[in-house]
């Protein structure tokens, strides 16, 4: 069926002269010259069967009816301009990948890992979004999740990406402030004379690691901090010792920011999960990144 619709070209030129109330300034602007604005014009006219300028020696004039056409047309314009900005913009569904993650995770464990795969992996544009929700994950926009294990992610195939190990952990400013010992000379029992941190959504942190090195429970009274992120700076910064995972701590270990004392890892129950919806299980870039990153 053949759409009653004039030439965009006709649209844009009534669009500028409006605006202008000039056909030289909309020529001007619209890089065409002031005979083919007019011309359009004219043709548009023609093709309502209205006059919608009225022509005064050099001036222009909006009708009534150009008035009316001008607030039809704009929004539709601008719906068109939108629609082609958006499609400009859309993702290759072929070649996108995107990862929701935990915001400690991705910062401080999968960046490191995320470059290298970009090297090998130059065809895949990558994207990744903060997961501080597995509920909220929208399986139509996200195509793989790294996740906490306690987390679940309906009609999802999961992989475990490690076991979780944690460590306490504090800066050597606050070692040398509480005492005069070296770092080989300090006792798992020490842990008691320093300020404790805490992870709030953690709540069984330090209980369950002082069951786990033999130590009676006691006070574990301390600054109280929303993300891992928080809880890391803050003993960074010598506020006190923290329960920290291994894979979120093991950069600043690394660095010397922060130091281990007081015993090694112990593992928890707990899990990291790689995981992706079951229709997108045969996606290239899905297939790729899973078996790159379950290999590492």
């Amino acid at each position: 069926m053949r759409r009653y619709i004039p030439s965009s070209t006709a649209l844009k030129c009534f669009e500028a002269s409006v605006r202008h109330l000039s056909f030289t300034k909309a020529a001007e602007e619209l890089h065409l010259t002031q005979s083919a604005v007019s011309r359009q014009i004219r043709n548009l006219e023609e093709f309502l069967s209205r006059d919608l300028f009225i022509r005064l020696n050099k001036r222009l004039v909006l009708t009534g009816t150009g008035a009316a056409y001008y607030k039809e047309v704009v929004p539709l314009l601008d719906g068109m301009e939108n629609a082609c900005l958006r499609m400009l913009h859309r993702e290759d569904e072929k070649t996108t990948l995107t990862i929701s993650a935990l915001p400690t995770l991705a910062s401080y464990w999968l960046m490191p890992r995320l470059a290298k795969f970009q090297l090998a992996n130059p065809q895949f544009q990558i994207k990744v979004r903060s997961l501080d929700d597995a509920a909220k994950v929208d399986p139509e926009s996200i195509d793989i999740i790294l996740h906490y294990g306690g987390d679940h992610w309906p009609r999802a195939i999961s992989h475990q990406l490690m076991r979780e190990h944690v460590v306490a952990v504090c800066s050597p400013a606050l070692l040398a402030r509480i005492g005069d010992k070296t770092i080989d000379e300090w006792q798992v029992d020490d842990v008691t004379r320093f300020p404790f941190l805490h992870l709030s959504s953690r709540i069984n942190a330090w209980p369950d690691w002082m069951v786990s090195q033999g130590l009676e429970s006691g006070s574990f009274a301390g600054a109280s901090f929303a993300h891992f992120h928080m809880l890391l700076e803050a003993a960074k910064n010598g506020m006190g010792i923290a329960i920290m995972p291994t894979i979120l701590a093991e950069r600043s270990l690394q660095t010397g920011e922060l130091v281990a004392p007081f015993g090694q890892a112990v593992a928890t129950p707990h899990e990291y999960l790689l995981s992706y919806p079951v229709d997108k299980a045969d996606l290239e870039q899905v297939v790729i990144f899973r078996d790159w990153l379950l290999a590492k």
